[in-house]
């Protein structure tokens, strides 16, 4: 037979209410009236009135050994849980707020243009249990002042498959466009090396408060994450001087810090980056993806057209000179941007909210203009003549002579029906007297 569940607070407050009730001559038959006339005196019960019942059915668990803890359908306490998503909230907040701090000190000091920030993007094959099984991986440093110094790029060997991915690691290969992975010429060696290339990489600039943090797309944060508790693991090395943050949070705190016209809110800066405006400009991939045609997907690419977007922004703020390559890919015209930017300014008429539209003008990005449409020349600033459209027909044509005249009938062109039987009315006539 199921145990009995155990007797709760409410339980004990209507035994109670029962016999008070009684004292006062009033009797009820079965629990479920004294539920229904206890039940609106329990939910405005106060907190000391409550205590004690709560108390007493504490107590009653404690005697039948059961536990107070409560568990999910798979055995994990909720109360795990709940310290989980705290951790979790308490790690962004602090990601936040270290941002937040760095930025406005960078900006007060004036070492905010030469400030460098690493970018990190990894690709990976699957998702193995907990772990991600990495092909790819870039490392990416620039600055306002100087756009993109430097990047670090790997192709990853993870050697051995685990049973049972094979075919997952078939469809991730062909969709990341990386080779599968050879089981059995697998390097232990790049392991180390890479991961002491991004340590010495992430020291050339390490502060008292340590090493500079890595950022990356959220949805990328527990991938790297992961890559980087691998090769700790492997290595021996702490995996505690490294620090992921999300990229969109230092897009938006950097442009808020040194514009008074950024983002209004965190959600807009990511979909900036998620619009991905530089995403089919070539050459901006390593050799391997730019020779199988699958550029889109590779780690450099990515890195670089997150570091363009955001300086995109932010040297546009701060008058920084755009250099090709650097700043914005190295196939835009620069001239002929700045020549559409002040066009744009003296196109644009007076107005009650001139200064809104000037400072609109002044915001237009690189990668809002098609730099491929900048041949206007000087004729199309004057006003366009009305064009006259040419009508179907003339108006007084005369199209009588293209009638033709209907032809003269007779009565022999209309035969007379012949009698018969049937539906038809020509079996009728004869019996009518209808003279001609």
């Amino acid at each position: 037979m199921p145990k009995k569940q155990p007797r709760n607070s409410f339980y004990f407050y209507m035994v109670d209410f029962r016999e008070q009730q009684k004292k006062k001559g009033i009797n009820y038959e079965t629990m479920a009236e004294v539920a229904e006339a206890a039940g609106p005196l329990w939910r405005d019960a106060p907190p000391n009135i409550r205590a004690k019942f709560e108390e007493m059915a504490k107590k009653e668990k404690q005697k039948r050994n059961i536990p107070e803890m409560k568990f999910t359908s798979t055995g994990v306490p909720l109360s795990e849980i709940e310290r989980q998503e705290k951790e979790l909230r308490d790690a962004e907040e602090a990601e936040r707020q270290d941002i937040k701090n760095m930025v406005k000190l960078k900006c007060f000091n004036g070492a905010i243009m030469q400030e460098y920030f690493y970018v990190i993007d990894v690709n990976y094959y699957c998702k193995t249990g907990s772990d991600y099984l990495i092909g790819e991986s870039t490392v990416l440093r620039f600055n306002i002042q100087d756009g993109i110094k430097d990047h670090y790029h790997q192709i990853l060997n993870p050697g051995h498959i685990p049973v049972g991915y094979a075919y997952d690691v078939k469809l991730g290969s062909q969709e990341i466009g990386l080779d599968m992975p050879d089981e059995t010429t697998k390097n232990p060696r790049e392991v180390y090396e890479t991961l002491a290339y991004i340590v010495d990489y992430l020291k050339q600039h390490e502060t008292n408060a340590g090493m500079p943090p890595l950022y990356t797309m959220p949805d990328k944060v527990a991938p790297v994450q992961n890559f980087i508790l691998q090769m700790c693991a492997k290595s021996g090395e702490d995996d505690s001087i490294f620090r992921i943050y999300k990229l969109d949070t230092l897009f938006y705190t950097l442009l808020n810090g040194i514009s008074e016209e950024g983002f209004p809110r965190e959600s807009l800066a990511l979909a900036e980056l998620k619009k991905d405006a530089f995403k089919y400009t070539p050459q901006l991939g390593c050799e391997h993806h730019e020779a199988t045609d699958k550029s889109l997907e590779c780690t450099t690419s990515r890195t670089k057209r997150w570091a363009f977007t955001i300086l995109d922004r932010c040297c546009l703020e701060v008058g920084v000179e755009m250099l090709p390559g650097k700043h914005v890919p190295g196939d835009f015209d620069l001239d002929s941007i700045h020549t559409f930017r002040e066009q744009k300014k003296a196109r644009a008429g007076p107005s009650v909210a001139a200064s809104q539209l000037g400072a609109a003008s002044s915001n237009t990005s690189a990668s809002d203009i098609n730099h491929s449409s900048f041949n206007e020349s000087a004729d199309s600033k004057k006003e366009k003549e009305k064009r006259t459209h040419a009508p179907l027909r003339m108006p007084k044509t005369d199209y009588s002579q293209a009638i033709r005249p209907a032809p003269e009938l007779t009565e022999a062109n209309f035969p007379k029906l012949s009698a018969g039987r049937g539906r038809g009315l020509a079996g009728s006539f004869n019996k009518m007297n209808i003279s001609k």
